[in-house]
């Protein structure tokens, strides 16, 4: 699984947290009278900074034109950050000619998750599809008790679980990423 993108949103937040705070503890202790009472009581732009922005008048629209830039962006990122990737639904046929048809994505998921439910050990699974219509892939976490055979449950899930479900949506290949997770105290009894 590819993680460079959350990798560079987390980098990048906490650059621009780092910068930001930066700027704001600077403001703030020149406002307290940390650079000393002269500072403290100053403008914040000095008399050539204002001088410019009165001799140009292009300056300020500029200044808002920017700030309406990075207002975008940060809305961009921010609902970039509500898409979670999953996909809605398969096409079936890939000729628009021919005819559509369209398959639950959820309903796909649900019925992986009840074929692999039923092997022996298995205590929950999730299962999601991902990516695009033409180019899905399968995201299975599951978690299994302390008695399962966990190579047993991957060489199942490889033979005979994708397979059935490439067959079922007539793929040639369908990237799988399979998690598996051992739950602590198996809740089955035991019988003596």
């Amino acid at each position: 699984m590819d993680r460079r993108p959350a990798h560079l949103n987390r980098t990048g937040l906490a650059l621009a947290g780092a910068v930001l705070a930066a700027a704001g503890g600077a403001g703030l202790a020149r406002g307290l009278g940390a650079f000393g009472d002269g500072r403290a009581s100053a403008p914040v732009l000095t008399g050539g900074a204002r001088g410019f922005a009165e001799d140009n008048g292009w300056f300020w629209p500029a200044v808002a034109a920017a700030v309406v830039v990075l207002a975008l962006l940060g809305l961009a990122w921010l609902l970039a950050q509500a898409r979670t990737g999953r996909l809605p639904g398969l096409a079936l046929e890939p000729d628009a000619e021919v005819g559509t048809t369209r398959l639950s994505a959820k309903a796909v998921a649900d019925a992986v998750e009840a074929d692999i439910g039923e092997y022996p050990g298995v205590r929950k699974v999730r299962a999601r599809l991902i990516g695009s219509s033409r180019r899905p892939e399968l995201r299975l976490s599951i978690a299994y008790g302390q008695h399962a055979d966990p190579a047993e449950l991957r060489r199942r899930v490889q033979d005979e679980a994708v397979p059935r479900l490439r067959a079922a949506l007539e793929r040639d290949s369908l990237p799988t990423v399979v998690r598996l997770r051992l739950v602590p105290g198996d809740r089955t009894p035991t019988v003596i």
